[in-house]
């Protein structure tokens, strides 16, 4: 696709994304350069837009970034916290101390962001063009009720001494396999060291880790340079300590001591929806009549030990603006492919679930 069509496709609303510009690079600057100087203003502000993704701020030229970065100090004036949905990975540090996080971090060329834009360009992190797409940027928060939350890592987190690159495994798969825990492994190895390392400079650093799409989850509990608490439900044989907060619950990786046999006898029907419906509704009611507890999460440790980002909202405590920065890999390689429609960004509608229907 060339950037006039991009720019066309993009303006006139139609489903476009970082993925359809796998293909285009540095060389296509100029003609998009070329449709912002002469296009009408619905294509000239499309044009806007893919220079930002293929070559981030400093492709927009000095007007043009003038212009981003001025609206922006606008709207910071009356910045509304948003909850952040499918923000799986991210620390939390209790400062106020921007330049302080982002020293400890090796990030640099912060750029000031709403919080409603730092949310839409994490959720792209993982867009686009392979190779370091993910591992190029970060997003800071402005200190939440105290606590300044990073998504992201370093870029010597991300490819720690000892990692092998997935080109390189076995076709095997229990080789992949084996490769795949090595790797897992070593990040963890790479991520407790510097949970503890960040609590020695801020007193206390927190690690959380909840995937959408499956059942992994972990939290990094680390105190004045030492390690409070650490559980990984894929390894569950390597946790150190526990908290308070995770009383009342079962751990992710402890089956839920119901009876045996209890789902046998649900009758499958030919929609098997019927099936799944009949086996929570049984499951809840079970828990209940047995007082068997639910299970915790990240998700319900940040909550209870520092700030949850789904649950931040119009009460939250702000103090600050949050920042989009680089990291190694970003200065090297430059900013990751993000395709920004618009300046703000409200979360997704959550999806209608079985599992959110009546209880009984």
């Amino acid at each position: 696709m060339d950037m006039r069509t991009a720019a066309e496709t993009l303006a006139a609303g139609e489903r476009f994304s970082a993925w359809d510009m796998a293909d285009a690079g540095p060389d296509d600057l100029p003609e998009l350069r070329e449709i912002r100087r002469t296009g009408k203003p619905a294509l000239r502000n499309a044009a806007r837009a893919l220079l930002f993704a293929l070559g981030g701020p400093e492709a927009l030229g000095e007007y043009d970034l003038a212009l981003v970065r001025r609206l922006i100090r606008v709207r910071l004036l009356d910045d509304v916290p948003v909850p952040m949905r499918g923000c799986e990975f991210w620390y939390a540090i209790p400062t106020a101390d921007q330049a302080a996080v982002l020293d400890a971090f090796g990030l640099s060329d912060a750029e000031p962001v709403t919080m409603s834009l730092g949310t839409e360009i994490w959720n792209q992190h993982y867009l686009g063009a392979p190779g370091h797409q993910r591992c190029a940027r970060v997003y800071v928060s402005p200190a939440l009720d105290g606590w300044t939350l990073v998504f992201g890592e370093p870029s010597d987190d991300q490819h720690p001494a000892g990692i092998t690159d997935e080109r390189s495994w076995s076709i095997e798969p229990r080789e992949q396999y084996q490769a795949m825990l090595a790797n897992e492994k070593a990040h963890r190895e790479v991520r407790r060291a510097r949970c503890v390392e960040l609590s020695r400079r801020f007193g206390a650093a927190q690690l959380y880790f909840r995937s959408h799409g499956d059942s992994m989850t972990s939290w990094c509990i680390a105190e004045k340079g030492e390690l409070v608490r650490l559980y990984d439900v894929s390894a569950p044989e390597e946790s150190v300590g526990e908290l308070t907060a995770e009383n009342g619950y079962l751990l992710p990786h402890e089956d839920t001591p119901l009876p045996e046999g209890w789902a046998d006898d649900i009758p499958h029907t030919e929609d098997p929806l019927d099936w799944q419906r009949e086996f929570v509704r049984r499951y809840r009611r079970l828990k209940a009549e047995l007082g068997i507890p639910d299970h915790c999460d990240a998700d319900t440790i940040a909550e209870a030990l520092s700030v949850h980002p789904a649950k931040i909202g119009p009460h939250t405590r702000v103090e600050g603006n949050g920042v989009i920065a680089l990291t190694r890999c970003g200065r090297e390689y430059g900013h990751p492919r993000t395709l920004l429609r618009r300046l703000t960004y409200l979360p997704a509608p959550e999806q209608p679930s079985i599992f959110g229907e009546d209880q009984t």
